[in-house]
């Protein structure tokens, strides 16, 4: 893949499935919408899994599959060259029994690993698909599973899923050694387990819209990504195989308003929260810069003040301000006086009063006082 990641479902996309839940009115056994039931019931099951909800879907598959990483940014451009690049039928349908291996080991719709294979390298014909990693150094291989969320990554922890099948004696890249991710029947193989972990089956409908959904990764971009995969799977299953038919646009946005749009509704209004959250501090920081600058340039133009007056006063001939005289417990010590001295300061004390002069009586005024 271009840009994504092999995530498993993770804990963002249980609190957007309530959303989807509550806000499209999907019960155990209900349509997600008259118009997509209409269309879509012919060819497809859109409740998959008899008594469970879109949120139970939800929450199976991440517990599943919580641990294989996050999603990346979008690929939209990277897809869109894929899924439009022509293929040789002949070369697409060498692929076909390893679809259906896949389906018979781990219970998934061939259509939908195949779809999935095509959203991915176009059938193993994009550039990278044998060496090395994807333009976005994350990806490799045929399924472009993840090598880089690890310390388990994806690939480590789906790699061993080629021993539930028979291996065909001839298929389009065989490897020396296995499991490899450059080795198109493991790739595959891997693919089946991981989906079927993430909650896929058979059917067409929510679980796997929920399973094409983790495969991609949770962002915006990934909604889209499930929405395409299904309708091309759904439309395979309608007519019939078609190596380079577009998805069906009804289908796409159908399968968008089925399962994509409350998440994506989340989506954008957890972006919308994360960037008010984001301008709030800046503000904050931009408020505190300005209040350091204004007290910057108050004490800058004090400074000045002083600087003038004194430059006047020299000017005319008299002594400059004399700085303030240090208070009392500020004055510095008197290097004269011994560590005792300095710190304990001593007031002499005033002379007692003279005692009175005796009255001049008696003898004393016979004496002449």
């Amino acid at each position: 893949m271009g840009v994504r990641v092999k995530p498993r479902l993770g804990r963002p996309l249980v609190a957007v499935a309530v959303v989807l839940a509550t806000s499209l009115g999907m019960g155990a056994n209900s349509p997600p919408s008259q118009l997509t039931a209409n269309r879509l019931s012919a060819f497809i099951t859109l409740e998959p899994t008899a008594g469970a909800s879109p949120v139970e879907l939800v929450n199976a598959s991440a517990s599943a599959v919580s641990e294989a990483g996050g999603p990346r940014r979008s690929g939209e451009e990277y897809y869109r060259r894929i899924t439009r690049k022509r293929v040789a039928p002949a070369i697409a349908e060498e692929f076909l029994p390893l679809y259906r291996e896949a389906q018979r080991s781990y219970g998934v719709n061939w259509r939908l690993i195949a779809s999935i294979h095509r959203q991915e390298t176009a059938f193993s014909t994009a550039d990278t698909t044998y060496h090395g990693l994807n333009d976005f150094g994350c990806c490799a291989g045929p399924m472009q599973f993840n090598v880089t969320n690890g310390p388990v990554s994806t690939w480590k922890a789906y790699r061993q899923a080629f021993r539930a099948g028979n291996r065909p004696k001839r298929y389009p890249h065989p490897t020396r050694h296995h499991p490899s991710i450059y080795d198109d029947f493991d790739a595959i193989m891997a693919a089946g387990s991981l989906l079927s972990d993430s909650g896929a089956g058979l059917a067409l409908g929510g679980a796997e819209w929920s399973a094409a959904y983790a495969y991609y990764g949770h962002d915006l971009y990934g909604v889209t990504y499930a929405s395409q995969v299904l309708a091309r799977a759904a439309a395979w299953q309608r007519d019939r195989f078609c190596a380079n038919c577009e998805p069906d646009a009804g289908l796409v946005e159908e399968f968008d308003v089925a399962y994509g749009a409350a998440i994506r509704e989340e989506l954008l209004a957890d972006e919308k929260r994360k960037k008010k959250k984001k301008k709030k501090r800046k503000k904050g920081e931009k408020d505190r810069a300005n209040e350091q600058r204004r007290e910057a340039e108050a004490a800058r133009a004090l400074a000045e003040r002083d600087s003038r007056r004194d430059d006047a006063r020299r000017r005319a001939g008299e002594a400059p301000a004399p700085a303030p005289a240090p208070a009392a417990d500020d004055a510095p010590p008197d290097p004269a006086l011994s560590p005792t001295e300095t710190t304990t300061t001593t007031t002499p004390a005033a002379p007692p009063p003279a005692p009175p002069a005796p009255a001049c009586t008696g003898v004393r005024k016979l004496l002449g006082c």
